[in-house]
């Protein structure tokens, strides 16, 4: 014990128990940070525009076949957070008949803001060139959204597009996400 000026006494601590108490610190950091990350789960509500090149073989008589990729930026709504000012891209196809389809199908990749990223696969119904709607789950992820989970409803409405071959739309997504 060594005694300073005001004749407090001050222990003197050895290195090896000062290296041990500094991994317990590290550890129990590290250990809160790898659960604080996972298990992270919230609403989803993502509104944005969209632009879609378009591949159309048209049957006639309302029947055609649709294939699509495209670009859509979405921004978190009603005080959500999840998908802010994320870039987002869709491939996907529908068949119509007499000018109605209940198999939209395809996967989107949402590029969000802090460089991660995440996969859904969706299904879709309604009438060629009018609004429509569909459902869609998270598919998996890269960096923190590896294991997402979750799922929702997709509304799309149809605005007239500004460039022949493209479609346009307001697309809206809401639901939930789980970070595993």
């Amino acid at each position: 014990i060594i005694k300073n000026k005001f004749e407090t006494s001050i222990p003197i601590i050895n290195f090896e128990v000062l290296m041990k108490i500094i991994l317990i610190i590290l550890s129990f950091v590290f250990i809160n940070a790898s659960v604080y990350a996972d298990g992270h789960s919230g609403k989803i509500h993502l509104e944005g525009f969209g632009a879609w090149s378009l591949n159309v073989l048209d049957a006639g008589n309302g029947n055609l076949s649709i294939t699509y990729d495209g670009l859509y930026g979405g921004v978190a709504m009603s005080g959500t957070e999840f998908g802010n000012n994320s870039s987002v891209q869709c491939v996907g196809g529908l068949t119509t008949s007499q000018g109605k389809f209940n198999d939209e199908s395809g996967i989107c990749k949402f590029l969000f803001a802090d460089a991660g990223s995440a996969f859904i696969k969706y299904k879709g119904f309604g009438e060629a060139g009018k609004s429509g709607s569909g459902t869609f789950e998270f598919i998996g992820g890269t960096d923190k959204y590896e294991s997402i989970s979750g799922s929702g409803t997709v509304t799309r409405v149809q605005i007239q597009a500004a460039k022949q071959g493209f479609a346009q739309s307001k697309n809206v997504f809401k639901g939930s996400y789980q970070l595993n």
